[in-house]
């Protein structure tokens, strides 16, 4: 077993290098098509023509655009993503993103811990206890939770427990270590965790509906074990099957969904960053970003389809 999982992973690492070269390829040319000028976008209109075809050379945008690709392939290859042009100091890209993403991941890590501690035992009641008043209240949840976008429900937040109330801050970051940090990540986490929040929530219910049924289920409670110890040791694990599928999709949805989120809250993390690059045409943020955010994404369900072996053992790698 262990050795078919580690051929599995070898395959999976592969497909995904070709995975991330497609995805570069689409990045690269998707970014250069959009309309605006890089070079006209760092010098600013009250420039010639002859200037910013200056500035175009220096910045080898002149080059055809398959030499372009490989030059910046053969650098990202090395860890070098060149530096930025939509900074009065050149930052190097990957030294900027790292830094942001610093401040991405808290965000991340809250809404994805806030996410699974409500959700989770929200589907497992609403499981065990279907059609009651429980369940309906679990399911009205999940299902506000699915439909309402994020930005919208970050609005709502700092409409009642900002402006209201004043409880929390609208906007900012506070730095690690502060308390005032943990009052500037209350209101975005939440935004952020709400779509994961009602996945989770339905997917649960959904697979303690099916395995409460099994037989395995009603010989556990045929023997005399408590109820509690058939839903934990029994139910859970293969309940959990598929919500394992959902929470990889959704934990590398979390990066983009912070886009958004950091964009309603001012928070200064990669989501921002994307941003204000797309809007600066600084090609080198786009696609260091994309590509990170890929290699997150891919990993993350690499991971998720390990875990199904453990989770199951009819799963099998061959």
């Amino acid at each position: 077993m262990e050795g078919t999982i580690r051929v599995y992973i070898v395959r999976r690492l592969l497909q995904t290098a070709y995975v991330l070269l497609a995805l570069s390829v689409v990045v690269f040319v998707a970014v250069r098509a959009a309309p605006g000028d890089p070079a006209q976008a760092r010098l600013g209109r009250e420039v010639t023509r002859e200037a910013v075809e200056e500035e175009r050379r220096a910045m080898g945008l002149h080059r055809p655009i398959f030499i372009q690709y490989g030059i910046w392939l053969s650098n990202t290859l090395r860890g070098d993503f060149g530096k930025t042009i939509s900074y009065a100091t050149d930052w190097v890209i990957l030294d900027l993103v790292l830094e942001k993403l610093k401040r991405t991941i808290p965000l991340a890590l809250a809404a994805l811990l806030l996410a699974v501690a409500v959700s989770i035992p929200l589907g497992i009641v609403a499981g065990v206890r279907p059609y009651t008043w429980i369940d309906n209240s679990a399911s009205a949840v999940a299902l506000f939770g699915v439909s309402a976008p994020n930005f919208w429900v970050g609005l709502m937040l700092i409409l009642f427990f900002s402006v209201r109330l004043g409880w929390f801050p609208a906007s900012g970051y506070g730095p690690l270590g502060d308390g005032l940090n943990l009052r500037h990540l209350v209101l975005p986490s939440i935004a952020l965790s709400i779509q994961m929040m009602g996945a989770l929530t339905r997917y649960m219910r959904s697979g303690m509906l099916d395995v409460m049924t099994s037989d395995y289920i009603r010989t556990a409670r045929a023997k005399g074990l408590p109820e509690r110890s058939v839903i934990v040791r029994h139910a859970l694990k293969n309940a959990l099957l598929s919500v394992v599928t959902v929470f990889a999709l959704d934990l590398g949805g979390l990066l983009a969904g912070a886009l958004v989120t950091e964009t309603v809250f001012q928070w200064p993390g990669i989501g921002l960053l994307l941003l204000g690059a797309i809007n600066n045409r600084d090609y080198g943020i786009v696609q260091a970003v994309v590509l990170l955010t890929a290699v997150i994404y891919v990993m993350v369900n690499l991971m998720a389809d390990i875990v199904y072996g453990y989770l199951d053992p009819r799963i099998r790698y061959g």
